[in-house]
């Protein structure tokens, strides 16, 4: 997973540093993430004083190698929008934490809404193996 974090008006800190890397191997753990972007930031004049800022990137689905150029769009907008949150607070590890709990939420969510639909990783690849192997003209 490639992390990029950026701190605005802080001076960097190894313990932000390393909250910031338990936090994402805590969502690590619930989802793949290929990269997250993490913005750290003290506002002085804005109460609470301090945001965070995160945006995960997960994986697209798995394309077919024979795939046009039109479906393999047509399958990333499928997918949906990279996770993202946003929050503030007055300590910069409770904007962390409000942040990190707010994109578990949304992973439970995504992951709930796959199942409600009836599509496992399983189902998925069997339907992609049907279509990819049967010859022209005859069902699986």
């Amino acid at each position: 997973m490639k992390t990029t974090l950026r701190y605005l008006s802080l001076n960097a800190q190894a313990t932000w540093h390393r909250q910031v890397e338990e936090q994402l191997q805590h969502l690590h753990g619930l989802t793949a993430i290929t990269a997250a972007e993490v913005v750290l930031e003290h506002q002085r004049e804005a109460k609470p004083a301090f945001r965070v800022q995160v945006r995960l990137e997960v994986p697209g689905p798995v394309l077919h190698a024979k795939a046009t150029r039109h479906s393999r769009d047509a399958a990333l907008r499928l997918h949906g929008p990279a996770l993202h949150a946003e929050a503030r607070d007055n300590t910069l590890e409770a904007a962390l934490l409000k942040a990190t709990q707010d994109l578990e939420h949304q992973i439970q969510a995504r992951q709930l809404r796959r199942l409600e639909r009836g599509k496992s990783k399983l189902q998925l690849s069997a339907i992609s193996g049907r279509w990819n192997h049967a010859p022209a003209g005859q069902r699986a």
